[in-house]
C-alpha cells in the first residue's frame, strides 16, 4: 500500500516521537482524513520487523470494527498478530482475567475517550507497552485535554487543507434561524430530554421536513432516541437505529445505508465517529452541544471525498454560532480545556449567515464569499460603533469643558460659568476651582 503524503509525513512523526522516548503520542487528523490506513499500515510494519510482535488496534463501537477490518483487508494486510477489538469486550476480559497474551502496540481509534475507566483498564494493565491514540477532537466531550493519557500530541494537515487537495468535499453550511430558545444544562451539556420536549411541542418537524432529500444520502443526528425514532414515525423514508438495535440488525442498516436502499438514516450518538460512507452527502444537525468534540464529530460526517460531490450541512440548532465552521483550526491542547467560543449561541459573533443565499462563513466580514451579497454591519458592530461615538463625544465634552474652565481666569468668571451650567452653588464650586489651581 501506499500512503499518501501527508499520511506518510505523520507516521514518520509517530516514529520519530517514540524515538526521543515518547510512549503514548495521540496522533490528530481530520475526520475522513483516513487515520485508520496510516496506522494500519503501521501495524503491519511493526509485525514485520519481528514475526513475535503483535499489535491491538481497539475501537468502541461494533460498526467500527466491521470498518477497521474492511480497510486491513482492502489494503491487503494480514491479521496474523494484529487483534482487531472493541475496548469494552477487552476491559471485560481482563477484569475476568482471561487476557494472556501481551501486545507491543496498541492503538485506540477516536481516543477522545481514552479516559474512560474501561480504556485506562487495559493501559494501566499493560503498563510499559506503547500506545498511539487517534482521532480528530483530542479532547473529551467536555472540553478538557488528554494529558493523562498521552505524552504528546501530533498534529496533521488542516481539513481546509483536505479540501484544497482533493481529500475531502468540499461543503456548504446552512444555518436556518429555527429558533432561539436556550436550553438548560445538564453535566456539561444541554439537558437533551428538555430539549426534546421543546422539539416536541415545536413546529420543528415541518422544518426538518423541508430539508429532507431522498436523493441525497443523509444522516440525522437527534437529541434523543424518543425524538429519532419519532422522525422514524413521521417521515417516510427515515430509518431509526441506536446501541439497543441487535447486533445484527444494525448491521444490516449500515449495508443498506451503504448499498443506498436506505437514504436517511436517524441516530443520536451511534455514528458521529469514525463512521464512513463516501456517498453520505448531507448532515441534519438536531442536537444542540456545547462539546465541541461532538459537533466536529457530527458535522463533518458527510465530509468524505467522491469525485464531484459537495456535502451539506443543516444545522437546524445553532452548534456554528458556538463552535464556529467545523474545519476550522481550533486550539487543541493536552492540558487545559477547549471551550465554546459563543457559548449563547448568539448569531455574528464568530459566524454570519448570509441573508441571500443562507449560506454560514466564518467571521463577520459583510461581503459573503459565496455570492459576494452586501450584508451589511452587524447589530453587534452598530452596537459598538454607537458605543464608540458616545464615548468619543463624552470625552470631547468633557476635553471642553476643562478648556472652558481654564479660560476663566478669576472667582467673578468661574461664579458666571457655573451659573451657566446650572449648578446649584455656582460660588462654592468657583472658590473650589480655585483653590485646586493655588495648590498647583
Amino acid at each position: 500500500m501506499k500512503l499518501r503524503d501527508y499520511q506518510q509525513d505523520i507516521v514518520i512523526k509517530t516514529q520519530s516521537a517514540f524515538k526521543i522516548g515518547k510512549r503514548q503520542p495521540l496522533i490528530v487528523l481530520p475526520c475522513g482524513a483516513g487515520k485508520t490506513v496510516c496506522f494500519a499500515d503501521m501495524s503491519r510494519k511493526h509485525i514485520a520487523k519481528n514475526p513475535n510482535n503483535s499489535v491491538w488496534f481497539l475501537v468502541h463501537r461494533q460498526e467500527l470494527i466491521d470498518q477497521t477490518k474492511e480497510t486491513f483487508e482492502k489494503f491487503n494486510i494480514k491479521s496474523d498478530n494484529i487483534f482487531i477489538g472493541m475496548v469494552q469486550t477487552l476491559a471485560s476480559r481482563i477484569r475476568r482475567g482471561k487476557v494472556v497474551n501481551k501486545p507491543t502496540l496498541i492503538i485506540f481509534d477516536e481516543a477522545h475517550h481514552a479516559t474512560a475507566k474501561t480504556w485506562t483498564s487495559i493501559i494501566d494493565y499493560f503498563e510499559g507497552v506503547p500506545v498511539i491514540g487517534l482521532t480528530a477532537t483530542p479532547a473529551r466531550l467536555n472540553g478538557e485535554g488528554l494529558g493523562k493519557i498521552f505524552d504528546s500530541m501530533i498534529q496533521g494537515v488542516s481539513a481546509d487543507w483536505l479540501i484544497d487537495n482533493n481529500y475531502l468535499a468540499p461543503y456548504e453550511y446552512y444555518a436556518p434561524k429555527v429558533f432561539t430558545k436556550t436550553f438548560s444544562m445538564k453535566g456539561s451539556d444541554f439537558d437533551q430530554s428538555e430539549v426534546t420536549s421543546f422539539f416536541e411541542t415545536s413546529k420543528i418537524y415541518g422544518n426538518i421536513k423541508q430539508y429532507i432529500d431522498m436523493n441525497r444520502k443523509t444522516i440525522i443526528y437527534c437529541p434523543s432516541i424518543k425524538f429519532s425514532k419519532y422522525l422514524e414515525s413521521i417521515i417516510p423514508g427515515v430509518v431509526h437505529f441506536d446501541g439497543s438495535t441487535p447486533k445484527s440488525e444494525r448491521r444490516q442498516i449500515i449495508q443498506d445505508f451503504r448499498d443506498n436502499k436506505i437514504k436517511i438514516l436517524s441516530n443520536v450518538d451511534l455514528i458521529g465517529e469514525g463512521f464512513d460512507v463516501p456517498d453520505c452527502d448531507t448532515v441534519i444537525l438536531l442536537r444542540p452541544t456545547m462539546s465541541l468534540s461532538l459537533y466536529v464529530q457530527q458535522s463533518m460526517r458527510a465530509l468524505r471525498y467522491r469525485p464531484g460531490k459537495k456535502a451539506i450541512i443543516y444545522d437546524l440548532v445553532g452548534n456554528v454560532f458556538r463552535h464556529g465552521m467545523p474545519t476550522n483550526v481550533f486550539d487543541w491542547s493536552l492540558d487545559g480545556k477547549i471551550k465554546a467560543q459563543n457559548p449563547n449561541g448568539e448569531r455574528d459573533i464568530i459566524v454570519r449567515t448570509c441573508q441571500k443565499c443562507l449560506l454560514a462563513y466564518s467571521g463577520t466580514k459583510p461581503i459573503c464569499p459565496y455570492c459576494g451579497f452586501d450584508n451589511k454591519k452587524t447589530k453587534k458592530q452598530i452596537q459598538e460603533e454607537r458605543q464608540a461615538e458616545i464615548e468619543k463625544i463624552e470625552r470631547m465634552e468633557r476635553f471642553n469643558k476643562k478648556l472652558e474652565q481654564g479660560r476663566a481666569q478669576n472667582l467673578q468668571q468661574l461664579i458666571q460659568l457655573g451659573k451657566k451650567r446650572g449648578y446649584k452653588n455656582p460660588t462654592y464650586w468657583a472658590k473650589q476651582i480655585l483653590k485646586g489651581r493655588y495648590k498647583r
